[in-house]
Parts: C-alpha cells; structure tokens; sequence
C-alpha cells in the first residue's frame, strides 16, 4: 500500500467535500452555531491529520498496511461505542447529544474511505474477534442458548443489530449517491425511473426482421447484428 495513496483517499475533493456538506446539513439539522460547527471540524480534522502523521513516520509498505489495519479497528470499535449511546439516549430520554450523532456520521466516512484499503484477509481477521467488516455489517447470529431461550433480552439484542445496520447502510447509500439527505435519495430514484420509462417509450416499437433489429419509435436507429 502506497503512503500517497492512502493520504489522497483521506484528503481529496470528494472526501472533504462530502464532510463538509454533511456538516452543513448538521448545523442547520440540529440547529448548531458557527462555533459547534468549527469545534466538530477541530475533531475531525485532527483524527485524520494525527493518523496521516504516523503514517509519515513509516516507511515500510508491510507497516503501512499493519496501521491502517488497526486504524481500523480503533475507529470501528469507536463508531459502535458512538452509535450504542446513541441508542440508549434516544430510548431514555427522545433524543441524543447532536455531537455524538455528527462523530459518528463522520467516523463512518472515515472507515468506508479505509475500506478498500484493507486486503481482505485483514478484514476477515477483524471478523473473527471483533464483528463482521463495516461494508459487509449484518445482523450478527445469537447464540444456541439465545435461539433456544426467546427472553426480551435477546430480543432487545437483535433489535439493537438491526438499528445498527440500518444506521450505517443509510450513511454509506447516502455518500455513494453523493446525497446529504434522503430526500436526495427518492429525487435520484425518480430520476432513474424517469430515464427508464423514457428509454422503454423509445424502445416499444422495435422489431427484429432478417436478424436485424429495426427502431421504429423515436429513437431512430439500427443496430446489425452480425
């Protein structure tokens, strides 16, 4: 693994980008103050510069791997550390600390940027003595003695999996379709609903003669087949 490499993946336009709408979108969300907003990026900024950092000090490709394989580690076991107090908060009291929900959007942003970064035998090492890799997080299995004793306890447990999962596949849809909302999300549906019935209209009055495929619709074209 290049140093370069993994600098750019933590530096470049579209990862800054990305935090900083989502920051926006967090500031006036949870109605936060210039100030909440400039001490949240002061986090931010000093997690991914103390790792670039360290990794400036090394050298060695086999090293490099090594740290970004516990830089890993560190910030996911910090994201479900986050994403439990959430939880607990909302459940105790209707809400949770508008800090604590930025920390850990942003932290996600930060393990999917580490991700493809990580051989896979790394992260299959991960696995086995933490949980299952962040891009592959599921549901986890309960025990035999959880299966056999239905209690509410086990059932709180699965509860908790499942809103863990949902939390982060909505971070990670909404920073593939470089959307800070979900209502980004249905307007890029829609459009590619539209595209598709458009493409179906052009497409209805098409036929096959001689092993050729004629358009006859809108779309004026021909295509031989050989």
């Amino acid at each position: 693994m290049e140093l370069h490499f993994i600098k750019d993946k933590l530096t470049n336009h579209s990862f800054t980008r990305s935090v900083s709408e989502n920051l926006d979108d967090w500031v006036i969300g949870f109605e936060q103050n210039q100030e909440q907003k400039k001490q949240i990026q002061s986090w931010f900024d000093s997690v991914i510069h103390q790792f670039i950092h360290i990794l400036n000090d090394v050298e060695v490709k086999e090293e490099l791997s090594v740290l970004l394989f516990s830089k890993y580690v560190e910030l996911k076991c910090y994201w479900k550390q986050l994403n439990t107090q959430i939880q607990y908060q909302n459940f105790n009291r209707g809400d949770a600390d508008p800090d604590l929900i930025i920390k850990a959007s942003l932290t996600t942003y930060i393990l999917i940027a580490l991700e493809p970064m990580i051989h896979e035998e790394d992260l299959t090492e991960i696995q086995q003595f933490l949980t299952k890799p962040i891009r592959e997080l599921m549901i986890e299995e309960t025990s035999q003695d959880l299966i056999q004793n239905h209690s509410d306890e086990s059932e709180n447990y699965l509860l908790e999996q499942q809103i863990e999962a949902l939390y982060y596949d909505k971070e990670k849809l909404l920073l593939q379709l470089n959307c800070t909302d979900v209502a980004g999300v249905i307007e890029v549906m829609q459009n590619m609903r539209d595209q598709v019935q458009s493409l179906k209209q052009e497409m209805e009055d098409s036929c096959i003669l001689d092993g050729q495929i004629h358009f006859t619709g809108k779309r004026r074209i021909r295509i031989q087949k050989n």
